[in-house]
């Protein structure tokens, strides 16, 4: 039994079928066929129901499965954890809550670097940021840090060996649809919120409190509604009176239909970059680090005038 027949029943039960399989992995239906059936043999165990509709793992199949994704998971981290400083040259990925600057960064990354056979931009929950650099499948994590959440993100960093840097400051910002009452305000009080409902942008429920992307926990909300997308948010925002909060590093909100007001007396946040402690950059994330502060700082320039 080898890494590469737990790989191949893995594809198969993920696909369905053993031609699907074949084509995913880039070898021949016979070749595949044929490393299944002498592990089936080695293992003395039926692993997949052949039928007309394609592959279905038996009850021995599925326990295999299931212990085989554990093993391959963590080669995964290994692979990771040891890649070539070459292919470090030919793959750049990043993880990061979801922030509109990511996109710009990248397209001019694209340019800089058109070696790089691969360009991954991850964009997710707080958790699953973390979690992704841990696991070495990106290089850098994008977060914010906060008074609310900073002594349970830090001790999660020292526990998934995690190091961060602080890379800009901002303060908390209300997003509002273009109709809403507060629209012509130059800056909104909580109270002023008060009467209004809040949409928040779901996270991890069991974490809430701390993995949280909105940076207003109102408790006083009439009505809260809980995206998980944020089209579907911003699509609310335009066509109710509720209200969002965040970052308010958004190049150009009046084109997607929202506002950005500051919220006044807001505590200052930070955006921060985590990697892996000890591990040095490589020359593509340096570059992304720089040009991030760089457009940061800009962002700030323009808000200003």
């Amino acid at each position: 039994m080898n890494i590469q027949q737990m790989r191949y029943v893995t594809a198969i039960a993920n696909n369905g079928s053993f031609r699907e399989a074949a084509k995913k992995l880039y070898v021949s239906q016979p070749s595949l066929s044929h490393a299944i059936k002498e592990l089936e043999q080695e293992l003395d165990v039926k692993l997949f129901e052949r039928t007309s509709q394609g592959a279905v793992l038996t009850a021995e199949g599925t326990d295999f499965f299931q212990y085989a994704q554990q093993i391959l998971s963590q080669v995964e981290l290994l692979e990771n954890r040891y890649a070539t400083k070459n292919d470090q040259t030919k793959h750049f990925s990043i993880s990061s809550q979801h922030y509109d600057f990511l996109s710009i960064i990248l397209s001019d990354m694209i340019k800089a670097y058109p070696e790089c056979e691969a360009f991954r931009i991850f964009e997710s929950t707080t958790l699953s940021v973390i979690k992704d650099v841990e696991q070495y499948r990106s290089e850098l994590g994008i977060l914010y840090l906060n008074a609310s959440n900073k002594v349970a993100l830090e001790r999660m960093f020292n526990a998934s060996e995690l190091e961060y840097e602080v890379i800009h400051e901002f303060r908390t910002h209300i997003f509002l649809g273009e109709n809403h009452p507060l629209a012509k305000k130059t800056e909104i009080s909580l109270a002023e919120l008060a009467p209004y409902p809040q949409i928040r942008f779901s996270q991890e429920s069991d974490y809430y409190t701390y993995f949280s992307e909105d940076l207003l926990d109102f408790p006083d909300v009439p009505q809260v509604i809980h995206a998980s997308d944020r089209a579907t948010l911003t699509a609310i925002l335009q066509r109710t009176d509720a209200y969002g909060s965040g970052s308010g590093l958004v190049e150009d909100g009046k084109s997607q239909g929202i506002l950005l007001i500051p919220l006044a007396d807001a505590p200052v946040s930070q955006l921060i970059v985590i990697k892996k402690m000890n591990r040095k950059f490589s020359d593509m994330a340096q570059y992304f680090v720089q040009h991030l502060q760089n457009y940061l700082r800009d962002f700030d320039r323009r808000g200003q005038k």
